[in-house]
């Protein structure tokens, strides 16, 4: 039987080595790191370096968000760019932005079960039907269409491959409290991103001339059982007409509420604006943050800076080769698929943490109540082996 003190000491070793088994995430990893971009992204409220020439920032009714220079990556101003939320459908920039060096748009898919039966804004596919790539694109990036983002992941090799390759491109971006959990955005435990790691996917996306081609589009003619039908462009920076408007993704969901990624030039300078759990419209709070940046951009001093490093996604029309992946800066593996389930990196604390430590935690519990209980039984048979108290039976 163990004594007390070599109960006490495999307590403390298993305890530091589960401890130091605990897997760490995200930002979660080093507390005392700066964040991702600058000391300055840090906490829930508004940041920015006004100049003496400077306007104030405007009043923009959302959860978080952030404006920055899209060439440069200086970043101008920001809420909470580091806090996770659910994304939405901005999450589908991420899957345009993982597909398009893959895929060519010429090649015609096949309309499958699974993809019709997803829920949410939809293209209308049509079972047994064909469909090219480039049709499937345009119907994930105006409409905003769940069934298309489910028929892409389908032609990519699955949705398990294509999420986990989209949270590997979300990491070598540097978009490390990005989680992926399907394609198309709906609500889904743990899917999460920021309005930082959404301006890193954005900006990265707008590199692929097809994207930028397409989120530019107001409407496309969409194949529809035996006809055609038009299909339009959700983004009402585009067609509404706010001056140089280039997209580039909207979202929604009862979770989320509405999301933005939007951009605009004007004069040589490229905007990108995210917000996230927006309280009016859209378009009308990126209008507000694009409008002020643009005013004020030299009269104020960057609070931070989108991070440069990942794939150089330039590359377009590559079929989904790893030589040709890699050529295109794609950072991942693409015949390897992870059995259990997408890669949860980049969350603050994820679940698989919050497993370790409640085993960490049990464990603990379970030998400090295993030492008490042996002070316990030990005094109890001191007890009984004091003459004169109590009689023993033999």
């Amino acid at each position: 039987m163990l004594t007390i003190r070599r109960l006490q000491a495999t307590a403390v070793t298993l305890l530091l080595a589960v401890g130091l088994m605990v897997p760490v995430h995200g930002t979660w990893a080093a507390p005392g790191d700066p964040p991702a971009g600058g000391e300055q992204l840090v906490g829930k409220g508004k940041t920015v370096n006004l100049g003496p020439d400077s306007d104030p920032l405007p009043s923009v009714w959302a959860k978080t968000w952030l404006v920055a220079n899209a060439d440069t990556g200086e970043i101008y101003a920001a809420k909470g760019p580091h806090i996770q939320r659910a994304p939405a459908s901005t999450l589908k920039a991420l899957t345009a932005l993982t597909l398009m060096p893959q895929l060519d748009p010429a090649v015609e898919v096949t309309a499958k079960k699974k993809a019709l039966n997803t829920y949410g804004s939809k293209v209308g596919l049509q079972r047994g039907k064909t469909y090219t790539i480039e049709d499937l694109y345009y119907a994930l990036l105006l409409p905003s269409a769940n069934d298309a983002a489910i028929a892409l992941a389908q032609a990519n090799g699955g949705v398990r491959k294509t999420v986990d390759q989209m949270n590997s491109v979300a990491r070598s971006l540097g978009a490390i409290n990005t989680v992926a959990k399907n394609t198309n955005g709906l609500d889904s435990p743990g899917q999460l991103s920021t309005a930082y790691d959404l301006a890193l996917i954005g900006r990265a996306a707008m590199k692929i001339e097809n994207f930028n081609e397409i989120i530019q589009t107001r409407k496309y003619t969409f194949p529809y059982k035996k006809r055609t039908r038009e299909i339009y462009n959700n983004n009402r920076l585009v067609t509404g007409g706010y001056k140089g408007a280039l997209g580039v993704k909207t979202g929604f969901t009862t979770n989320a509420g509405r999301t933005f990624i939007g951009a605009a030039e004007r004069k040589g300078t490229t905007l990108i604006v995210v917000a996230m759990g927006i309280k009016e419209s859209s378009a009308t709070a990126a209008g507000k943050l694009m409008d002020w940046a643009f005013a004020n951009k030299d009269t104020v001093t960057p609070i931070g800076t989108l991070v440069t490093t990942g794939p150089a996604t330039t590359v377009q029309n590559i079929t989904a080769d790893s030589t040709d992946l890699i050529a295109a800066g794609a950072k991942f593996a693409p015949n390897q698929t992870s059995t259990a389930g997408p890669s949860t990196e980049g969350t603050s604390l994820d679940s698989l943490a919050v497993g370790w430590i409640a085993l960490f935690i049990a464990i603990g519990t379970f030998l400090l109540l295993g030492a008490r209980s042996e002070v316990g039984r030990r005094r109890n048979r001191s007890r009984l082996a004091r003459p004169g108290r109590i009689k023993l039976e033999g």
